[in-house]
């Protein structure tokens, strides 16, 4: 008679106590992470940091295909405009005179390749 009058409580407190260690366990201990995230997808600071290494790669081995084809990754419809204002930011805001060169170059350069 004890078992009947406890009735399914205790199926119902197994429920909740799986949902909220699923939702503890999925959210703190073991978070998803995305590896196959798309440039486009990152939030604008991280867009901007991404131009910066392109900048820099760009610096470095002076390959503008490969960088058009990066910056093509961002999605944005006029590059060299972002990377120009993206230089004038970044010494606006005392950040490196070379990372700021490297935007200016890739930025030149890409308004170059535009005009036949």
């Amino acid at each position: 008679m004890q078992n009947r009058a406890r009735g399914h409580w205790y199926l119902i407190t197994g429920l909740v106590l799986g949902i909220v260690m699923g939702l503890v366990i999925s959210t703190l201990l073991v978070p998803v992470v995305n590896p196959e995230a798309f440039p486009s997808e990152l939030n604008p600071a991280n867009q901007a940091a991404y131009r910066e290494m392109i900048a820099s790669a760009y610096a470095s081995d002076l390959d503008l295909a490969r960088a058009q084809s990066r910056l093509a990754l961002l999605g944005n419809p006029n590059p060299a405009e972002l990377l120009i204002a993206q230089a004038q930011e970044t010494l606006a805001s005392g950040g490196s005179e070379a990372t700021a060169r490297a935007l200016a170059q890739l930025a030149s350069a890409l308004q170059t390749a535009e005009v036949p």
